[in-house]
């Protein structure tokens, strides 16, 4: 067991860097900002949410991974809320730029790999699950996600990250 909690999936199909994962309804507390070439802007308003900045002045436990995604020209940055809150349990976020983002049960095509922060290293990534993805005939539904499940100073060798789509699978 990790020292976070992370998003539960379960894996449906598996070759080789890439998986079909069935996901269940997530929430993320999340933040929109300007977009910047890491793609991790916002991570701030988010953690002062986690810190007790909410209407119940609860501290929520931190989980992995932190998850972005591109939106109207955008960085929307969501941390994965604790399995053991519902949408009613959650605790409210006090401050405008923070809200509760409902992602409903689907299924995602994920690559995974290590490395830096970097729009080099995210494209590469992404081209190989995009070309995956076209191979195989699966319909993209969403943008690109990218999921970290390491903090910034953790060298570069270690960090977990993934870039996830979401597809239509029911239909393949």
């Amino acid at each position: 067991m990790g020292l976070f909690e992370t998003i539960k999936y379960k894996t449906i199909l598996k070759d080789k860097k890439i998986e079909i994962r069935k996901y269940d309804d997530i929430l993320l507390a999340s933040t929109i900002s300007n977009m910047n070439t890491s793609q991790d802007s916002g991570f701030n308003d988010v953690f002062r949410y986690i810190s007790g900045n909410n209407d119940k002045n609860a501290k929520i436990s931190m989980t992995t991974p932190v998850v972005t995604y591109e939106e109207n020209d955008l960085l929307v940055t969501g941390f994965y809320v604790p399995s053991k809150y519902t949408k009613e349990t959650i605790p409210k976020p006090v401050e405008k730029s923070v809200f509760i983002n409902e992602f409903k049960d689907s299924y995602y095509a994920v690559i995974r790999f290590r490395g830096r922060w970097t729009k080099n290293n995210f494209d590469k990534f992404d081209n190989l699950l995009q070309e995956y993805l076209k191979f195989n005939n699966f319909n993209k539904l969403s943008k690109r996600i990218i999921m970290r499940y390491q903090p910034s100073f953790i060298p570069a060798i270690f960090r977990r990250n993934e870039i996830a789509y979401q597809i239509d699978y029911k239909n393949n």
